[in-house]
């Protein structure tokens, strides 16, 4: 018995080394693998191999960071459009839970109906914008819900001080996503855009962002913002002034124009139409640049322009002036009745006589009327260069058959654009200089018009005289509502007839004559002892009602427009200086020695040939 013990006893023993004999080897091994497994994951990790990159890429996802968007500018640095950050909602529908209590927790805070929002929490795929560019309050009312699949992001959104509406055709707008779909947001897209930026980052599984994982950012750049010549006041105010206006003479559409003769800046520029609801407000279209108009006797001026310049009339000279004029079968006469009177040029446009301007423009002949005309711009796009300007229409003199002088010379028979009639006016108060219009600031470091010089097109010394004339127009004439206050108002008006369907007589649906489709025009020139300071041109067109003459409608409003506009552009009114014998400030800028002299500048000689050549068959069946 007692051997039988010891060796059981041995026995155990024995067992008991083996075991950790082998205990201590497999340690070993797994603390061996388990090193080999941790370099392994370190090298996959810091250095991947690029074949199991192109077999199994890693899952990135890229984000673009648009750069704050420029502002646009007045002339002062007060913003008219300019970006806030704004919030949008978005959705990951694979995520969202309870999809009808979401969409009805969401339309009480977005003030929409459920009905609308569940297609875009419901949709296939991992992205749903929900609604965007809300504002930032109501973002964080919907962060406090929340709801599982519901994110907030942060976009730019465009705001304009003065409405909407405001300097809508000019300035244009953009896009949902910022980018610029009209007007000068358009036109400067890429400038007011800048760069953008990006993040390039690594995704796990659901798209979720892996902590410390591939990170990449380029950061973006600001675009950079524009100033124009407007003043964000007068802009407004003169927007409001023309919707009252076109509103009251129950018109279809009006345009306004405010701008500094001697610089071409534009101040102002207004374009109001009526919609189909009988609502009139600004309009998206730049009507002053892309609708064309005949403009009737506030077209006269430039007839006596050319007049003056060529030498078919003194400024003092007496003209007989009948009460009717017959040519080519047609007969033209002046409204009131007159019987034959004794006129000078002064007398001529107090009244508009369109006996005397077809009898001036006569004595200038269809050449030098011609090259007049175009001289002071007409038929061809202005220095703005609007996208969609056009030049207007002006028949070539090959064209031209024995009634265009004398409809010309009341003007009709040729379209111009309110922006034209703007810049020929602003010849007249430069004293013969054409001045390129601009709306783009030279503080601007963009290429622009500013670099164009002003062109002599007449003589100093018959634009002022011509200019003292339509002083009198406001004084005692037809542009007597125009007068304004502490200044010197130079100005005509015009009662114009546009094309219908059957010439210029309108019919209605039955074919029937259903009168005639008008416009009103004034332009003025406001001066005080510095000469002059201040262009405004006003147009309503298709006014309805008994009196729908210029100097009714639009002589009203340009009064109201100037009285705010001098105002707040801080012009001092005249004090002491007698009328016609203003001194200038600063001269009109003169043309360089270089600069090309107009066609119709030529000697007198040459001018009365001409004006001779012209006069056969001109005015006569």
């Amino acid at each position: 018995m007692k051997r039988h013990q010891t060796r059981s006893s041995h026995t155990k023993f024995t067992a008991r080394r083996v075991s950790g004999f082998r205990v201590s080897m497999v340690s070993i091994m797994l603390l061996i693998v388990m090193a080999v497994l941790i370099y392994r994951m370190v090298d996959v990790q810091a250095t991947p191999d690029e074949r199991i990159q192109e077999i199994a890429p890693i899952p990135v996802t890229s984000v673009t960071i648009h750069g704050p968007r420029g502002a646009v500018l007045d002339r002062n640095g007060r913003s008219i459009a300019f970006s806030l950050p704004a919030a949008t909602i978005v959705a990951d529908p694979r995520f969202v839970e309870e999809p009808e209590a979401a969409a009805a927790a969401l339309a009480d805070v977005l003030d929409v109906s459920p009905e609308k929002i569940l297609p875009r929490l419901t949709q296939d795929g991992a992205f749903s914008y929900v609604v965007r560019q809300v504002s930032p309050r109501i973002g964080e009312r919907v962060k406090e819900l929340e709801l599982s699949g519901i994110s907030v992001l942060t976009e730019l959104r465009r705001e304009h001080p003065n409405g909407d509406c405001s300097a809508l055709a000019a300035v244009g707008r953009v896009n949902i996503d910022h980018v610029g779909m009209s007007g000068l947001e358009e036109a400067y897209n890429d400038h007011l855009t800048g760069v953008a930026g990006r993040i390039v980052k690594e995704v796990g599984a659901g798209g979720f962002t892996i902590p410390g994982g591939f990170e990449k950012v380029t950061e973006a750049v600001a675009g950079s913002d524009i100033t124009l010549t407007l003043d964000r006041n007068v802009q407004y105010q003169t927007e409001q002034f023309l919707i009252r206006g076109v509103a009251n003479a129950r018109a279809s559409s009006g345009m306004a124009l405010v701008a500094l003769p001697a610089t071409g800046d534009i101040v102002a520029m207004a374009n109001v139409a009526r919609s189909s609801s009988g609502i009139v407000d600004c309009t998206r279209e730049n009507l002053a640049a892309t609708w064309s108009y005949e403009p009737g006797s506030v077209f006269k001026p430039v007839i006596i322009a050319a007049a003056l310049d060529s030498g078919a009339i003194g400024v003092d000279e007496i003209m007989t002036i009948p009460s009717a004029v017959t040519l080519s079968g047609h007969r033209f006469e002046d409204d009131p009745w007159h019987e034959e009177v004794e006129w000078n040029l002064t007398d001529i446009l107090s009244v508009s006589s369109n006996v005397a301007s077809i009898l001036i423009a006569d004595k200038v002949g269809k050449k030098n009327l011609y090259s007049a005309i175009s001289d002071f711009g007409f038929g061809d796009r202005t220095s703005l260069d609007f996208k969609g300007e056009t030049g207007g229409i002006l028949m070539p003199v090959k064209e031209w058959n024995k009634l265009t002088l004398p409809t010309f010379a009341i003007g009709q028979g040729l379209a111009i654009t309110p922006l034209q009639l703007l810049q020929a006016y602003s010849v007249i108060a430069n004293d013969g200089l054409l001045v390129p219009l601009r709306l783009l600031s030279e503080k601007n470091d963009i290429i622009s018009n500013t670099s164009l010089e002003p062109v002599r097109i007449a003589d100093a010394r018959n634009m002022i005289a011509l200019r003292e004339m339509l002083e009198s127009v406001v004084q005692y004439g037809t542009g007597r509502k125009a007068s304004l206050s502490g200044f010197t108002m130079a100005g005509k008006t015009g009662t114009s007839w546009q094309p219908c369907d059957t010439g210029y007589e309108c019919v209605d649906s039955r074919g029937e004559f259903a009168g005639r489709h008008h416009t009103a025009t004034f332009a003025g020139i406001i001066s005080n002892d510095d000469g002059p300071l201040l262009l405004v041109v006003v147009i309503i067109d298709d006014p309805k009602g008994i009196n729908v003459s210029g100097g009714f409608l639009s002589a009203p409003v340009a009064r109201q427009i100037s009285e705010y506009a001098v105002r707040q552009l801080r012009m001092p009114v005249a004090v002491n200086t007698a009328p016609h014998q203003r001194r200038r400030a600063k001269p009109a800028p003169s043309p360089s020695a270089t600069e090309p002299i107009p066609g119709r500048l030529r000697q007198r000689v040459n001018q009365q040939n001409d004006i001779a050549d012209s006069n056969q068959g001109a005015g006569t069946p």
